[in-house]
């Protein structure tokens, strides 16, 4: 397994952001972003596993260390895994990870690996890795796969991973196949988390682990082979990832805008006979009564 901190072959002393991109199929900027409003988030998220935690009476562990973060959300998990999977998906939605995917920094860095008219692909994934946090059933690591075909935007579309916490070659960190972008889109098998890349072009020796520190970002091709890492250090890994398609793509216009993605709505209760007009008073004390 080899390593890198932004391409596997030494750069020149010249190369820009977007040389590396091109060149490589991906690039690591370091400390892009401020480490404190990392924190923040990585905080907002902790509290959202302590309240639920609260609510059932159990023990929770104070502070904003990883190792409070990740044992509370591994009490949650212990006690109810669809609650725990119901709180780390609202982590996505916390206007602050939100703000941060969508910051001047992160749109300059997009803008200068070539997306000229950057629009969002989808909403904010977050992905906390820990074996501690295995969900029952579930797919624990994404396997080696490429972006674009859950995207099947612009050719040009980028991904851009995030992470919260520090990644070292063993917490997990996201793994990537340098110059797999030139091979364009891959053929694939089934996974219960993503379509898997089948090509013997592909090899395991190819694939170079990332560590990164808070403030880092690795922007990377939609057409990147990349996956998690196999090791784990026992403390919880946090990353963002968003994804941008370039609106001026050739492509992109000519087909129209298409999208992939699919979101809807239940207009039937998920607690039944939830809410009453007496649970309405509640935040609406005028609710109800008669004028």
């Amino acid at each position: 397994m080899k390593t890198t901190t932004a391409a596997t072959s030494k750069p020149e002393p010249s190369a820009s952001p977007r040389d590396h991109f091109l060149a490589e199929g991906f690039v690591v900027v370091r400390g892009l972003l401020d480490p404190a409003e990392l924190d923040e988030i990585n905080r907002q998220m902790g509290e959202l596993f302590v309240l639920q935690l609260r609510r059932l009476c159990l023990a929770i562990d104070l502070g904003d260390s990883r190792e409070a973060w990740q044992a509370n959300a591994a009490r949650l998990l212990a006690a109810d895994p669809q609650l725990y999977i119901s709180t780390a998906r609202l982590t996505q939605m916390l206007p602050s990870a939100n703000r941060l995917l969508l910051s001047e920094p992160i749109l300059a860095l997009v803008r200068e690996l070539g997306v000229e008219v950057p629009v969002v692909s989808t909403r904010a994934s977050n992905h906390i890795m820990s074996d501690l946090l295995r969900i029952p059933g579930g797919y624990h690591k994404s396997p080696p796969h490429q972006d674009w075909r859950s995207m099947q935007g612009s050719l040009d579309s980028l991904v851009l991973w995030i992470p919260t916490t520090p990644v070292t070659e063993r917490s997990h960190a996201l793994e990537v196949v340098p110059r797999s972008h030139l091979l364009g889109l891959l053929p694939t098998v089934d996974h219960i988390m993503t379509p898997t890349v089948s090509d013997p072009r592909i090899t395991e020796d190819q694939f170079v682990r990332l560590p990164m520190n808070p403030g880092d970002v690795v922007a990377f091709s939609s057409f990147m082979v990349h996956r998690t890492g196999e090791e784990g250090d026992g403390l919880v890994r946090i990353a963002f990832s968003t994804r941008y398609n370039n609106a001026a793509e050739e492509t992109y216009v000519a087909h129209g805008y298409p999208t992939p993605y699919k979101y809807s709505y239940q207009t039937d209760l998920i607690v039944e006979g939830f809410p009453t007009i007496q649970d309405v008073s509640r935040t609406f004390p005028a609710a109800g009564r008669a004028e």
